[in-house]
């Protein structure tokens, strides 16, 4: 126990270095839902229908200097003592920073897990859902300049994904596939904004204009340290874009964007405390150790921060 508790205490360690050039989850949500999600509940007894509420505040940063405030709920359903329906509900999100202030509502979640193999040390899960958007991903400036990826709070695209997860008491090992359905209507370019006084600023900001998100793949490798009340957990999460993101070009061509496509790689740590059977507390952090050249996307982050307030019955 000792020699695992110091891995996690080192690990944790790495997140103060790192955290200037950091980047967190750089997907659009489906790493977080159903049977791909870190810390995941995990109970040796057979097994029993849970349901649960969890409250959740995020905060993220982004190396231009956004900071991303987003509030959001899930529910889990146990449908049966195998299978979970997760509903992650729209959060309402705040974007600051040098651009101007964006506020608006984020996506919808819909994720299905089911265990398929159930031992008592282990399980093996499978896991479908989709993310449906609620708006166009076209929010403009006061001055009706439209608005990079960064500063929208919605991702503007249908998306399903699926993936499978074996976890113990100790580990959680799981990969999954995204798959996005349609364009978005964005038509961010920085060259709309000359002559603006914000121009020197939105240039850094890779073009969206018409974008079609690429595909990701994903695995996730985490451990975990369970005691009676409290747990903690270390772990990597692999994002690959292993198709690029295509934005139209400068003729009004949709044309692959260079240096869109790889890995990002992303160092997690976190853990909770339960106050009873009912409720309990958790915390997550997220630094890059790895992030794309290019990302027309805007889900790149600096730091992703989260506090959950979780109730069971």
């Amino acid at each position: 126990m000792k020699y695992n508790f110091s891995i996690f205490f080192l690990l944790s360690l790495l997140q103060y270095p790192l955290q200037v050039l950091s980047q967190g989850c750089s997907d659009s949500g489906f790493c977080t839902m159903g049977a791909l999600k870190p810390d995941q509940y995990y109970s040796q007894k057979l097994r029993i229908r849970v349901n649960s509420i969890e409250l959740t505040q995020h905060i993220g940063h982004t190396k231009y200097g956004d900071i991303i405030h987003a509030t959001f709920i899930d529910g889990n359903i146990g449908i049966t003592g195998k299978t979970n329906l997760q509903v992650r509900l729209p959060a309402y999100t705040i974007i600051e920073g040098k651009m101007p202030t964006s506020r608006g509502w984020g996506d919808l979640f819909f994720n299905l897990s089911h265990a398929i193999v159930t031992k008592d040390k282990y399980r093996l899960s499978l896991s479908a859902g989709v993310k449906l958007y609620t708006s166009k991903a076209d929010k403009k400036s006061d001055d009706g300049l439209p608005m990079p990826m960064y500063q929208q709070t919605s991702y503007g695209s249908n998306d399903i994904n699926f993936g499978i997860s074996w976890m113990s008491r100790g580990w959680l090992m799981a990969t999954g596939y995204q798959h996005p359905l349609n364009q978005n209507r964005n038509q961010f370019s920085s060259e709309q904004w000359a002559g603006s006084s914000l121009s020197s600023v939105v240039k850094v900001y890779d073009t969206s204009n018409g974008l079609s998100r690429g595909n990701d793949v994903m695995f996730r490798l985490e451990r975990n340290i369970r005691l009676s009340r409290t747990n903690f957990y270390a772990g990597i999460l692999n994002l690959w874009r292993v198709t690029p993101d295509k934005v139209y070009n400068e003729a009004g061509l949709l044309s692959p964007v260079e240096g869109s496509t790889g890995l990002a790689l992303n160092l997690l740590t976190g853990g909770g405390y339960q106050f009873n059977t009912r409720m309990g507390i958790r915390v997550l952090a997220s630094i890059k150790l790895k992030e794309r050249d290019a990302n027309p996307d805007g889900l790149a982050r600096n730091f992703i921060g989260q506090v959950a307030y979780l109730i069971k019955f």
